[in-house]
């Protein structure tokens, strides 16, 4: 199933924050491309849980949408880097062969601000009615 269409409407965008001096193209989405593999609902300790593996693409030179996560989300970088860019810490590079927690509840934001795609697989347990995110409304 799809989460999400590849990139819509774009506009330029600086990404200061970052201390980068091109303009990376923004998205509407949190990622250009979101395709869950696989939902499975299971019972756990705590009750109903809907475990989750999505395949996420991010094109080169672009910025996502900010969004948050409901529940712990666990990303690993198949090929290419990403920069995490989470309101209130310190940005994180994360690059092929890494794996980083993202944190609950989080505003945040990934940008590949290289030539090349990066693709990662993300892993989230949640309760089955929780959303995989919750996406900010411009």
């Amino acid at each position: 199933m799809k989460f999400a269409a590849l990139m819509g409407s774009a506009a330029l965008v600086g990404t200061a924050s970052l201390g980068m001096a091109q303009e990376l193209k923004e998205i509407d989405r949190p990622a250009s491309e979101l395709e869950e593999v696989l939902a499975h609902d299971t019972e756990l300790p705590g009750g109903a849980k809907r475990i989750r593996v999505v395949r996420v693409e991010m094109e080169p030179n672009t910025v996502a949408a900010w969004h948050t996560h409901p529940s712990p989300v666990y990303v690993y970088v198949v090929e290419g880097e990403l920069a995490m860019e989470v309101e209130g810490q310190e940005n994180k590079t994360i690059g092929a062969g890494e794996a980083v927690a993202e944190p609950v509840d989080a505003r945040m934001r990934v940008l590949n601000t290289t030539d090349q795609p990066a693709r990662v697989v993300v892993f989230q347990i949640s309760p089955t009615e929780e959303r995989f995110l919750q996406q900010e409304n411009k």
